[in-house]
């Protein structure tokens, strides 16, 4: 009884979003009241009112730190390149690499896509790198389809990896081993998916009468894939956050010395001059964020312990509902990483950066102002989504659908693990909103199967990530942006036609994977595996 109570909630925002095509914002409040009635419905879930305020504080506060304040520095230092023109400079660099339309679209799509997709995320990805290629020549429609199916795989570590960190510190867990796992269940994706993008990018040459894999390209596909290969290793040393920056810097870098080897240019194909200095002032601010970002982090210990007095912890249980909170084993409470989080590095970064290209005070106010006011909506959004985990997760509405699917599925759970991270992404637009909205679900069902096994939540989390990555291209939001980008504008069902069918295809093995990883078959994979 209490399972399928306890799903209503959740199907409500799905069906509003999906369905009825309400606003993420109503959706998400409305789902919140709904769930905040149901706790005085169900004797089992009851809670005081102050608790459920104290839960709605929290959940409103975790919204914000880190993932507010990460998201405004991220997408600001991308807007202050934009006011500079300095982006300008960066499209020109890639534009100059190679006339070759499948090695445009691998650097483009696959390697600056990525990395964009690990500084700033939310749709940028998709936006910047189909621009440039569109206006490099390629059809507007295949631009679309190519940087959404790259946008797959890196959007588990994007945002400076928030899908990530968020549900780390959120839930506890091993950070450096959850980005470990994730990686790990992305890394079959991680060869495949070159593939497909020069397969498609092949269209644009003759119209794709000559083989796809000719001419030196599988020598670009080999070192894409070299690239992203050091994932596992980034994610198990430092964790999240730099995982897609430094993989997609790596994978451009070897991309970029194997076309110069193998890849023939067109007779005569004319390169943008870009002056040394030039490159050097747009690269900046990203050189600077990934230096502060590994300099604050724990992978440089004597720095990073010095500046562990910095967090503050917020308890918003008050009064008489802290006994409540006490007995039922909850914690309401949020620690704000106010230097460590990465949201002061990337800030930090981009103010020095801007300086020294000379931009004025004013227009930084100005960009960071319009930055700040443009992404308000989407973090209130957040706010609701994350409320309504959190009221979930202390009434104990969570644990007792988790309690449900670990007696409908057992130990057969694994297999379906990856799907919810592909529907909350289809719905919400976002690996981290996924995460957020079914991350505490993970974690129960994991306990259930193994109670005390913090190697299975950070599995099953791993699992929502991975799977989230592939409903990311299916997504109508990023379909949409994908389809403004280009002029496509009411195509948007010829985008999903397509690309649902990779999705569905992609899910298919990270769902194996976990389960394999999860039943001890692949074992192996999992360090310390339970």
């Amino acid at each position: 009884m209490e399972f399928l109570v306890g799903l209503i909630p959740i199907i409500l925002f799905l069906v509003l979003l999906a369905v009825l095509k309400k606003s993420a914002m109503f959706s998400a409040y409305t789902s919140l009241v709904v769930a905040i009635i149901l706790t005085f419905v169900i004797k089992k879930w009851n809670m005081p009112i102050p608790g459920i305020i104290a839960s709605i504080f929290e959940g409103f506060a975790v919204a914000w730190m880190p993932i507010g304040f990460v998201v405004i520095a991220a997408l600001f230092a991308y807007d202050l390149s934009v006011k500079t023109g300095k982006i300008e400079t960066v499209k020109k660099m890639l534009g100059n690499i190679s006339s070759d339309k499948r090695a445009q679209a691998l650097i483009l799509a696959w390697g600056f896509g990525g990395f964009i997709e690990g500084i700033a995320g939310y749709g940028t990805a998709v936006a910047i790198p189909a621009a440039i290629m569109v206006s490099l020549g390629f059809n507007p429609l295949n631009a679309a389809l190519i940087c959404l199916i790259a946008n797959s795989t890196p959007t588990a570590f994007g945002t400076v990896g928030l899908p990530v960190t968020t549900m780390v510190s959120k839930l506890g867990l091993n950070p450096t081993q959850t980005a470990l796992f994730t990686s790990l269940l992305l890394l079959l994706l991680t060869c495949i998916i070159p593939f497909i993008i020069v397969q498609m990018a092949n269209k644009e040459i003759e119209e794709g009468k000559n083989p796809a894999f000719g001419k030196g390209i599988l020598a670009v596909i080999i070192a894409s894939v070299l690239g992203y290969m050091i994932q596992p290793i980034i994610a198990g040393t430092m964790g999240a956050e730099l995982t897609t920056i430094l993989s997609s810097l790596f994978a451009m870098v070897l991309m970029i010395l194997a076309i110069k080897f193998f890849i023939k240019e067109e007779e005569g194909f004319e390169k943008e001059p870009v002056t040394g200095k030039e490159a050097f002032l747009a690269w900046l601010p990203y050189i600077l964020m990934i230096i502060l970002i590994i300099g604050t982090s724990p992978v440089v210990e004597h720095i990073h312990s010095l500046l562990e007095p910095t967090t503050t912890k917020f308890n918003f249980a008050l009064g008489n509902q802290a006994k409540w909170f006490n007995e039922n084993g909850a914690d309401p409470s949020v620690t704000f990483k106010w230097i460590l989080a990465p949201a002061a590095p990337l800030f930090v970064a981009t103010v020095i950066a801007g300086f020294i290209q000379r931009a004025k005070i004013k227009d930084m106010g100005e960009v960071l102002w319009h930055t700040t006011v443009h992404k308000i909506p989407s973090l209130v959004v957040i706010m609701g989504i994350v409320a309504l985990s959190v009221v979930m997760k202390h009434s104990g509405m969570i644990q007792s659908i988790a309690d449900g699917f670990v007696s409908l599925t057992g130990k057969g759970f694994p297999l379906i693990s990856p799907f919810l991270g592909t529907i909350g992404t289809f719905v919400t637009g976002s690996d981290l909103s996924s995460n957020l909205l079914f991350g505490d679900l993970q974690a129960s069902v994991a306990n259930g199967l193994k109670p005390g096994s913090d190697v299975l939540k950070e599995l099953f989390i791993a699992a929502n990530t991975a799977g989230a990555t592939g409903g990311k291209m299916i997504s109508p939001q990023n379909i949409a942006i994908a389809a403004s980008t280009v002029g496509l504008v009411g195509k948007e069902s010829d985008l999903l036609k397509f690309t649902v069918k990779h999705s569905f295809f992609l899910l298919i093995i990270v769902c194996i994977i976990i389960y394999l990883q999860a039943s001890g078959i692949l074992g192996w994979m999992i360090p310390h595996h339970p």
